[in-house]
């Protein structure tokens, strides 16, 4: 019986010893998990910034395209503007010409002058 008692103690001490082994790694897979867990946040976190950044940069160049396109457009605006600048003491002077010759005359042959005489995108 003292030798099966000491197997117990044996095996209760081996029990004891595997018990405090298990305790002190299960504790370094709680630890190796949480810095896991945080590593992977962290992760996420810069995944999401960086989707965030490609969208702002497509969102950019989409933009920037799109203005490329109106260059064109906002050259010929700049040479029509130019020569509608150019031409506006001439067209005035028209302007002020017919009011002062047509001033003293009816609607119906106003009409008929500046139809027949003048140019009507002018007025």
């Amino acid at each position: 019986m003292e030798i099966k008692s000491t197997q117990l103690k044996e095996a209760q001490d081996d029990l004891a010893a595997a018990e405090k082994e298990l305790e002190e790694v299960q504790a370094l897979q709680a630890r190796l998990k949480a810095k896991y867990d945080g590593q992977m946040a962290e992760k996420n976190a810069l995944q999401e910034k960086a989707n965030k950044t490609k969208k702002k940069m497509e969102q950019a160049n989409r933009l920037i395209n799109s203005l490329g396109d109106n260059k064109d457009r906002w050259v010929k605006n700049a040479a029509e503007f130019k020569s509608l600048k150019q031409r506006l003491a001439g067209d005035v002077a028209k302007a002020c010409a017919f009011v002062s010759y047509c001033g003293p005359f009816n609607s119906e042959f106003r009409t008929k002058l500046l139809d027949e005489y003048f140019h009507t995108d002018l007025v």
